[in-house]
């Protein structure tokens, strides 16, 4: 008999990841096209605008939503009481 393999912690699911990575993609594209459209309009470098634009905004709600949010929970739940 051999070595049995003990798998690796997983402190993630990758599926919920996932998930959670496509809606806050979704939503950042459809903040930022209603913000540029209404600010700009379709002018010439709309989708320059729009690229940087949605990505300022799923960066900043990604690492709220997925970093600091569960991070403050951690730390809660472990502050004594």
């Amino acid at each position: 008999m051999g070595k049995r393999r003990i798998a690796p912690k997983t402190y993630f699911n990758k599926k919920e990841l996932q998930r959670n990575l496509i809606v806050l993609f979704m939503l950042s594209f459809f903040i930022s096209t209603a913000l540029i459209v209404y600010l700009f309009g379709m002018t010439e470098g709309f989708f320059s605008r729009l690229f940087w634009c949605m990505l300022v905004i799923f960066i900043l709600s990604a690492t709220t939503v997925l970093g600091i949010i569960p991070l403050v929970n951690k730390i809660t739940q472990k502050w004594p009481r």
